[in-house]
């Protein structure tokens, strides 16, 4: 019987050693629902970006004051991307934390977010529980799945941080 029993927990061991440790770069998968109502995932969505796209995803929301400044400068830096790195775009996609479509899409017009970014919307805020973050704004820059960036608040450092870590991968 002891030796089914080491038997066993060697298997389970050598099971665990063998598959590695996760990516810790790599982003979870999220619910995230569009102004359409359609449910979707970030795994999905970023299935349709190519490889060497960069993305940025924005966690705001409408009661959120530093999120009303950062947005309009992530739009303008995304534009300005966009035009001077043709061959890699700058995809942005703001997804709004415990807001419902109405008041997304009135925050959106306020801002003068146009079909250059994606919006979703989290009622539920699934996002912050299943990437761990405090509240908005978070603000990182994935590739494929792969987090390049991540950042609480909407800060000089931090957005310096950020374009450092974007001009980096021109």
């Amino acid at each position: 019987m002891k030796t089914i029993l080491w038997a066993l927990i060697s298997l389970f061991t050598f099971v665990g050693l063998s598959a590695g440790p996760k990516d810790q770069n790599e982003i979870q998968n999220i619910p995230l629902y569009s102004l359409d109502l359609e449910r979707k995932t970030l795994y999905q969505e970023l299935s349709q970006v190519p490889n060497e796209d960069l993305v940025i995803l924005n966690f705001t929301s409408s009661d959120c004051p530093p999120c009303k400044e950062e947005v309009p400068n992530l739009i303008e830096y995304s534009k300005k991307w966009n035009v001077s790195h043709p061959k890699m775009k700058l995809h942005l996609w703001i997804v709004f934390v415990g807001d419902d479509p109405n008041s997304v899409s009135k925050l959106a017009n306020e801002l003068g977010i146009k079909k250059q970014t994606s919006l979703y919307f989290d009622s539920l805020q699934t996002s912050m529980r299943i990437l761990e973050f405090p509240g908005t704004p978070t603000t990182m820059v994935i590739q494929k799945k792969n987090v390049l960036f991540k950042e609480y608040g909407y800060t000089k450092e931090n957005w310096s941080k950020m374009i450092s870590v974007l001009e980096n991968r021109r």
